[in-house]
């Protein structure tokens, strides 16, 4: 009986795929988590640390002026009105969404005032997701901050409590 060289035969290549079914899964995952690494990491803790004693002197700034307003999202337009607080010399705001873990859904927006007082804009921007928003005037000498989940029933109540 003659036997088939090696290279012929099924079970040294079934043995022999495996490992190279497992090295090529590995390159590809290594290329796949190099292009497409975490968005949250920072590579300046240290001027992100100041950053964020600059923020949080922006939120005690809107809580010293007793800021507070309602926002109203309905689908592609956003008002925004103040309930409480002298907002009488703000002519616009700028009004940022935030996705707690997507940065491609992130966004901004200016929200102009109207005859009746309040602020509105559009965007095609708003995903029914999870949001956590930033309000400030263009001068950016104060900020309001709330957490707000989209579809919404009725308008959130933004206070100048830091959340």
């Amino acid at each position: 009986m003659q036997t088939l060289p090696w290279y012929k035969q099924f079970w040294p290549w079934f043995i022999l795929s495996i490992p190279m079914i497992t090295v090529v899964t590995c390159i590809f995952f290594i290329v796949y988590s190099v292009q497409k690494g975490p968005d949250m990491v920072v590579d300046d803790y240290y001027k992100q640390g100041k950053a964020i004693n600059l923020e949080l002197s922006k939120f005690q700034k809107a809580k010293a002026l007793y800021l507070h307003g309602d926002l109203t999202i309905d689908a592609d337009k956003v008002t925004f009105a103040f309930t409480k607080g002298d907002a009488s010399k703000v002519t616009a705001l700028k009004l940022a969404f935030y996705h707690p873990t997507l940065k491609e859904n992130d966004f901004d927006m200016i929200l102009a005032k109207n005859a009746n007082g309040h602020f509105s804009g559009f965007s095609d921007h708003i995903n029914q997701e999870r949001y956590t928003i930033f309000i400030e005037p263009m001068d950016q000498s104060w900020k309001l901050k709330e957490n707000i989940v989209l579809p919404a029933t009725g308008p959130f109540k933004i206070t100048p409590e830091y959340k």
